[in-house]
């Protein structure tokens, strides 16, 4: 089959390849944080807990690059793989934690990676789910938070 595909066909199917492999390595890499192979259901309640626990503790001084970040693993524990700035924003203010631009700040950590922006046009709605790279960095994130029990901090999200 490669011998039949341009050089630009080629690269585009090792782009398409590439792409699945990371799809799949962060939804495998996503089941097992969650647990999903055994009590799963317990293991994302207790982080969806941990999240709102620390959203909503006003001494945690987080980024809201920090905020973003937790909003949308919160959304992906609850079954929505991609979100929007709408659905993050409504999260967010309910623990008065909303960004002053959320946009921007989305559109700054699809430059780190941490997320991927999927979009049909210039002015069409933007959905975003964490990349990879972005999952490994707020389960850590998260790791950190929860167990620091309340103590005052400001956090930077480094890329």
């Amino acid at each position: 089959m490669h011998q039949e595909m341009s050089v630009d066909q080629m690269r585009l199917y090792q782009e398409f390849v590439t792409k699945s492999l990371e799809a799949r390595e962060a939804e495998e890499a996503l089941r097992a944080a969650m647990g999903q192979e055994d009590g799963g259901d317990v293991q994302t309640s207790e982080a969806l807990r941990d999240i709102r626990g620390i959203l909503a503790d006003q001494k945690f001084r987080l980024s809201g690059s920090e905020c973003v970040l937790l909003a949308c693993l919160s959304k992906r524990l609850e079954g929505e793989e991609f979100t929007d700035t709408k659905r993050i924003n409504i999260l967010l203010h309910s623990f008065n934690r909303k960004p002053s631009n959320t946009t921007k700040v989305v559109d700054g950590m699809e430059k780190k990676e941490l997320l991927e922006i999927r979009s049909d046009g210039l002015h069409a709605h933007k959905m975003y789910c964490l990349t990879d790279r972005g999952q490994r960095h707020v389960w850590s994130l998260l790791e950190r938070l929860s167990g620091e029990g309340g103590n005052d901090r400001l956090a930077v999200v480094r890329g």
